[in-house]
C-alpha cells in the first residue's frame, strides 16, 4: 500500500517490497529476483511524475540504507556515492571544499542520486551546467544475468575488448554498436532538435552519435553511461555512481523580471541567453497566487511587486563581484527596456527564499481547494528556445480548444515549460479529455521537433506516444536495445516502452463508497477524503532536514512520512468498510508514530495536516473508556494530586500502572506541583498587587491558565501571572477545566468543542483593547488551528487570532516602547522552541523577546520537535530519544552548568528533564526574574 503510488497519476500495487541494507545486499537481491523471473522496479525518493517508481513486481527501495559516500577525491573533483544519497546532503558534505554536484532539481532536499541518474535530472541550472549525464563519470551496475559491471569511458582498444567478450556484457556492447552504425542516419533525423539541452525521450542513442567517439572523432570517449542516464531503471540496476564535481560559483545573484503576460516574458528568453545566465525560470500567476495561502511561502513573496502575470527569475554567476554588479545593472536596464514593468535585484542573502517559492510550485498547485488538479500529463516537453513563444501559443490554443485552465512554469532557459492542465480524473469525462490531450500534445511536440520528455522521464505517461515521436525504425532500435540489455523484460517493465493506455491504473480509480460523519468540519478542504488527497506524492516530507516528519527523519521508514501515512489513510477511506480499515494494523502503527508536530501543515507545500487527520481517525474509532474517563476528569484528578501528593504518587505507582497506560517503564509519570495556581492566586490580597492610583485604568490581560500550568508546573503559571502584574497589567486569569489540545489529540472532538465554547463564554467580557494570552504554546496554537473547524458557528463571534503567546505580548510591548527596564544578567541561554510555534507561529518572536534582557546571550537550538510531543514520548521511548538526539541533546551537551535553558512547551521541558537532568524554564520565568520586584506574598 505504501509503494502503490509515486508523484504521478498512477497506482499499481507491487507484490513485494525489499529494502537491502548495503550494496552487497542489493547485488544479491537483484540476482535472486532475476533468477526467479520477478519484475523489478528500483525506487529511490519515489517522486517520479511519470509512474516509473511503481510497478506490479518487486519494489527495491534504496532510500533507507544505501545512502553512503563510498569515496571522495576532492583534488580530482570526483565522488563515488550509493544511489540513496540525497542531492542536498551531498552538496552539504562538499560545501567545505567549495565543490558541488551541479544539477539542481526542484526536489533537491529529497531527490536521490539513483533517481537523478534514472531520469537524467537537470534542474534550474541546466543551461549552464547541462544535465546529470554530463556529470556522471562511471556507474557500477548489475546486469540482467546478475553480473556486476562498471560502465565508464573506454578507449578504442578497450571497446574492442568489451565487444569480444562472450557474456551478456559483451553482447550489450556489440549490439549497441551495431544499432548505432546501422540506424545512425534515421536516429539523428528523428531525434529531438540537437539544440535542446534536455532531451530524454526514449534512449539516448542520438547523444552517443553526436557527442561520443567513434561517431564523433573529436567527441568524448565511448561510454554507455549516457545511455544508462535517463533509462529509468529499464536496462540495469545502478548500485553506485562516480560523479564529477564543479566549483561553487564565487559570486551569484538574482534578478526577478515582472511581466504583464506570459507571452511578454517568453519573448525575452532568447535575448536573455546572450548574457549567458546560469538560470532563467518562469513562474506564472497561478503559481504565484498559490503562495498567498501557504504560511511558509507567504514570507517568501517579499520581492513581488504588483500583480505580475509572469515572472522570469534570472540568476548570474561571475568570478568577481564588480563584474556581477555591472552585469546586473545592464541586465536590469535591458529587461525594463524590453517590457518588464519591474526587475528588482535580490539581495544574495534572500536568494534561497526566492528559490524556495519557485520550488514549492508543484505542491502548492496540487494543494488547491479543488477537485480539479494540475495533473502531470503534458508537463515535460522542451522545444528549441527560438520556438518557445510559438510553442506556448500553440499549447495555449490547445487548452482553449479543450476548455481547460492550465498553469505554466519551468525552465525557460532551455525551452522547457511545465504545462499542467486542471482536471478531475475521477470524472470519466475529464479522463477522456486527459487521454485526448496527451495524444494531441504529442503531435504538437513532434511538429516543433521537441522532446516529449525533457527531465521527468517517459515513464508510463509518455510511453504510448514515443513511436509517433521517433518513427517505426528508431522505436524498433529501442526495442532491440531493451531486449539486449534485459532479455526477460524484468527491469521496470511498462516504462519507456509500453502501450498501456494512460487511462488505466490510475489512483483516481479508488474513490470512497461510504461517507463518514466527521468530528472536524472538513469543508475548507471540500471533504475528509479531499484533505487526504492533497498529498500528491511529491515527497517533501522525506527531506533530511527541516521540521517535517521527525519520526521519518529518525527512521527513514516510508510509513512514518506524511506521504506514507496519507497513502495508508487514502487506502482505508476507499475500502468498502472504512471504519474497519481505519483500525488496520499498518495504518494504526503509522499514526502511532506521528508526533502531531504540525510541521506538515506548514512545510508540506500542499499543507497536508496529519495531526488533524490523526485526531479524526482517533475520533472515528474511539478510545478506551478508561482513558476517556480519565481525560474527562483530568482537572479533578490533577487538582486532587496537588492536594494529596503522597496519595497521588502512590496511585501513579501502584493504582495506575504504566503498563495499563501504555507508558514505557523508563519514563517517569508527570508528578503534581507543590501548589495549585488558582489557590495561590486567590491567596493574594488586593493590597499586595501594587494597587492602582485613583483614576488609573490598567489594560487588562486575560490569561488562559491551562491544566499543566495550574497543577503540573504551577511555578510557570505563577511566573506568568506575576510578570504580567509587574508589567502593569490588570491580570484576569481564566482557569481552564480541561485541555482542548489533549482532547483533540485523543480524538475527543465533541468534548474539545465544548471546552472551547466554554472558554469563549468566559471571555465574553473581553474588550477591544484587552489582551488574551496563553501559557502553553500547544493550547494557544489550538485557537489558531483547530478551533475554527470545531466551532464553525462561532467563527464570526470570536476572533481566534486574539489569543497570543506570552512572548508575542512581550514583542508587542517592545514595539509600543512599554517594556520597563530589565535587570541585567550575565548568562548564556539555550533556547528550544515548541514545534507548534515553529509550524504555526513565529519562533523568532521568542528570540526577540529574550533579546530584551541586558547581558543575556541567546543560543537558539536548531532543532525540530523535541521528541516528547504530549504522550508520544511516554509510549515511544526509543524513538523519542532518537529524535531528541538529532539536535536537542547534542546542543544541550555543550551547555555549561551555569547556563539557562528555555524550552517553551511543557513537553519540551519534560524531555529535557528526563534525558539531561537539567531544569528548563518557560520564557515567563525569565521575565519574572528580571522585571522590577513587587511585594507579593508567596504561598
Amino acid at each position: 500500500m505504501l509503494y502503490t503510488t509515486d508523484a504521478s497519476v498512477f497506482e499499481i500495487t507491487p507484490i513485494r517490497v525489499l529494502t537491502p541494507k548495503d550494496r552487497n545486499g542489493l547485488v544479491h537481491c537483484i540476482r535472486d529476483l532475476v533468477e526467479q523471473d520477478y519484475p523489478i522496479t528500483l525506487r529511490a525518493g519515489g517522486t517520479s511524475l511519470g509512474g516509473q517508481a511503481i510497478g506490479s513486481g518487486v519494489i527495491v527501495d534504496v532510500s533507507k540504507y544505501l545512502n553512503q559516500i563510498i569515496e571522495y577525491r576532492p583534488q580530482q573533483k570526483q565522488i563515488k556515492v550509493e544511489p540513496g544519497v540525497i542531492q542536498d546532503d551531498l552538496n552539504d558534505y562538499l560545501k567545505a571544499d567549495g565543490l558541488m554536484f551541479a544539477p539542481d532539481t526542484s526536489t533537491s532536499n529529497r531527490a536521490m542520486i539513483g533517481g537523478m541518474v534514472g531520469n537524467n535530472s537537470a534542474g534550474a541550472y541546466s543551461v549552464y551546467y547541462g544535465t546529470t549525464r554530463e556529470h556522471v563519470v562511471s556507474l557500477d551496475a548489475v546486469l540482467a544475468d546478475g553480473a556486476e559491471v562498471v560502465f565508464e569511458d573506454l578507449s578504442a582498444d578497450q571497446l574492442v575488448q568489451k565487444m569480444q567478450q562472450t557474456d551478456l556484457e559483451g553482447e550489450i556492447y556489440r549490439e549497441t554498436m551495431q544499432l548505432l552504425e546501422t540506424h545512425q542516419a534515421e536516429i539523428l533525423v528523428q531525434s529531438p532538435d540537437s539544440s535542446i539541452i534536455r532531451r530524454n525521450t526514449g534512449y539516448a542513442l542520438d547523444v552517443m552519435l553526436r557527442e561520443h567517439q567513434p561517431f564523433n572523432s573529436k567527441g568524448k570517449p565511448f561510454s554507455l553511461v549516457p545511455l544508462i542516464c535517463g533509462s529509468e531503471g529499464t536496462l540495469c540496476t545502478v548500485t553506485a555512481a562516480t560523479l564529477n564535481l564543479v566549483e561553487r560559483p564565487k559570486f551569484r545573484q538574482l534578478i526577478c523580471a515582472h511581466f504583464d503576460s506570459i507571452d511578454a516574458a517568453l519573448n525575452q528568453v532568447e535575448g536573455l541567453l546572450k548574457f549567458k545566465p546560469a538560470a532563467i525560470e518562469l513562474i506564472d500567476k497561478a503559481t504565484l497566487d498559490a503562495t498567498q495561502t501557504n504560511s511558509e511561502q507567504q514570507a517568501n513573496r517579499f520581492w513581488i511587486q504588483g500583480d505580475p502575470k509572469a515572472v522570469l527569475v534570472v540568476e548570474l554567476f561571475y568570478q568577481t563581484k564588480a563584474t556581477l554588479t555591472k552585469r546586473l545593472a545592464e541586465y536590469q536596464a535591458w529587461l525594463l527596456e524590453q517590457g518588464a514593468y519591474a526587475a528588482p535585484i535580490i539581495d544574495p542573502a534572500d536568494a534561497s527564499r526566492v528559490w524556495s517559492l519557485r520550488k514549492s510550485g508543484l505542491g502548492l498547485l496540487m494543494g488547491k481547494r479543488s477537485r480539479k488538479k494540475a495533473v502531470a500529463v503534458i508537463e515535460d516537453a522542451a522545444v528549441p528556445v527560438s520556438n518557445l513563444p510559438a510553442f506556448y501559443q500553440a499549447a495555449q490554443a490547445l487548452m482553449t480548444e479543450f476548455n481547460l485552465n492550465a498553469v505554466y512554469y519551468g525552465h525557460a532557459s532551455v525551452g522547457l515549460i511545465h504545462i499542467r492542465p486542471e482536471l478531475d480524473l475521477a470524472k470519466p469525462s475529464d479522463r477522456e479529455v486527459f487521454a485526448k490531450l496527451a495524444a494531441r500534445f504529442s503531435s504538437l511536440v513532434k511538429r516543433f521537433r521537441g522532446a516529449l520528455s525533457a527531465e521527468h522521464g517517459d515513464g508510463r505517461i509518455r510511453a504510448p506516444y514515443l513511436k509517433e515521436q521517433v518513427g517505426e525504425e528508431v522505436y524498433a532500435t529501442w526495442q532491440t536495445l531493451k531486449q539486449t540489455f534485459d532479455p526477460k523484460g524484468l527491469f521496470n517493465p511498462g516504462v519507456i516502452l509500453g502501450e498501456t493506455p494512460i487511462t488505466q491504473n490510475q489512483r483516481a480509480d479508488r474513490q470512497p463508497s461510504h461517507k463518514l460523519e466527521t468530528g472536524f468540519d472538513w469543508r475548507a478542504d471540500i471533504s475528509l477524503m479531499d484533505a487526504v488527497e492533497k498529498c500528491n506524492g511529491a515527497g517533501t516530507c522525506r527531506k533530511s532536514n527541516g521540521l517535517m516528519c521527525p519520526s521519518y527523519q529518525a527512521t527513514r521508514e516510508e510509513a512514518y512520512s506524511t506521504r506514507g501515512r496519507s497513502n495508508l489513510l487514502r487506502r482505508a477511506l476507499t475500502e468498502p468498510n472504512p471504519k474497519v480499515a481505519l483500525s488496520g494494523n499498518e495504518l494504526q502503527d503509522a499514526l502511532s508514530h506521528c508526533l502531531s508536530c504540525k510541521a506538515c501543515k506548514t512545510e508540506c507545500p500542499a499543507s497536508v495536516d496529519l495531526s488533524r487527520l490523526k485526531a479524526e481517525v482517533t475520533y472515528q474509532l474511539g478510545i478506551k473508556k478508561s482513558v476517556a474517563w480519565a481525560l474527562k476528569r483530568q482537572h479533578k484528578l490533577m487538582s486532587w494530586g496537588v492536594r494529596h501528593p503522597k496519595w497521588f504518587k502512590w496511585w501513579q505507582n501502584f493504582g495506575l500502572s504504566k503498563r495499563a497506560l501504555g507508558v514505557d517503564r523508563r519514563r517517569r509519570l508527570p508528578g503534581a506541583g507543590a501548589f495549585s495556581l488558582e489557590a495561590w492566586w486567590n491567596s493574594l490580597s488586593s493590597q499586595q498587587l501594587d494597587p492602582m492610583a485613583e483614576g488609573d485604568v490598567r489594560q487588562k490581560v486575560w490569561v488562559l491558565c491551562d491544566l499543566f500550568s495550574q497543577f503540573q508546573e504551577p511555578e510557570v503559571g505563577k511566573a506568568t501571572l506575576s510578570s504580567l502584574i509587574k508589567l502593569g497589567f490588570d491580570v484576569k486569569p481564566v482557569f481552564m477545566k480541561a485541555s482542548p489540545r489533549t482532547l483533540i489529540s485523543q480524538g475527543l472532538l465533541p468534548q474539545a468543542s465544548e471546552e472551547l465554547a466554554r472558554l469563549i463564554q468566559m471571555l465574553n467580557q473581553v474588550e477591544l483593547d484587552d489582551y488574551i494570552i496563553g501559557v502553553e504554546p500547544s493550547e494557544v496554537i489550538t485557537w489558531r488551528d483547530e478551533a475554527k473547524d470545531l466551532l464553525p458557528k462561532t467563527a464570526d463571534a470570536f476572533d481566534y487570532r486574539q489569543v497570543r503567546l506570552y512572548e508575542e505580548l512581550i514583542v508587542d510591548l517592545v514595539a509600543q516602547k512599554r517594556l520597563p527596564k530589565l535587570a541585567s544578567v550575565n548568562r548564556k541561554l539555550w533556547l528550544h522552541v515548541h514545534c507548534h510555534q515553529k509550524a504555526l507561529a513565529k519562533p523568532e518572536h521568542v528570540e526577540q523577546a529574550l533579546a530584551q534582557v541586558p547581558g543575556l546571550v541567546v543560543k537558539t537550538i536548531q532543532s525540530g520537535c523535541c521528541g516528547m510531543a504530549g504522550d508520544f514520548g511516554y509510549r515511544q521511548y526509543d524513538l523519542s530519544v532518537k529524535i531528541a538526539e538529532q539536535a536537542l541533546l547534542p546542543a544541550l551537551a555543550e551547555a555549561q552548568a551555569e547556563d539557562w535553558v528555555v524550552a517553551t512547551g511543557i513537553s519540551c521541558r519534560t524531555q529535557v528533564a528526563d534525558l539531561t537532568e537539567r531544569k528548563a524554564q518557560h520564557v515567563a520565568q525569565i521575565f519574572d526574574h528580571v522585571l522590577p520586584e513587587l511585594e507579593m506574598r508567596d504561598v
